[in-house]
């Protein structure tokens, strides 16, 4: 026995029958759901197990992710990684030039520690 077709619910006979989208459709009635302009099997795209063309082709919107704790700290890492933030970074500091280092008790120390050594040097070299 002859299927029925998708769209009108009438028998398709062989000669008329386009098989597609799991469903059988006669040509005539195999066109897009919106527009209903005649499709083929080589210009269709089918959602939902609907033909469509391709202007009129469902375009799929993304949902958005709930900010969870797990996310967020996905998201801070992936920042931290990322070698944007580092050249963003870089380039805001490019301008301001060097930084002045405050002498607290630890730098005063290194810093006679080294005189002291280049010092010895000397007095080695003469």
């Amino acid at each position: 026995m002859n299927p029925q077709c998708a769209r009108c619910g009438k028998v398709v006979y062989p000669t008329e029958k386009v098989n597609c989208l799991d469903k059988y459709w006669h040509k005539a009635c195999f066109h897009c759901e919106v527009c209903k302009m005649a499709l083929n099997m080589n210009n269709y795209k089918g959602y939902e197990k609907k033909p469509y063309c391709n202007a009129h082709y469902p375009k799929q919107s993304f949902t958005t992710v709930a900010d969870t704790p797990e996310n967020l700290r996905l998201k801070q890492q992936s920042e931290l990684q990322s070698q944007v933030k580092y050249k963003r970074d870089f380039e805001e500091s490019k301008g301001r030039g060097f930084s002045i280092v405050t002498d607290t008790p630890e730098l005063q120390r290194l810093k006679k520690t080294q005189e002291q050594i280049s010092n010895v040097c000397d007095c080695c070299l003469k």
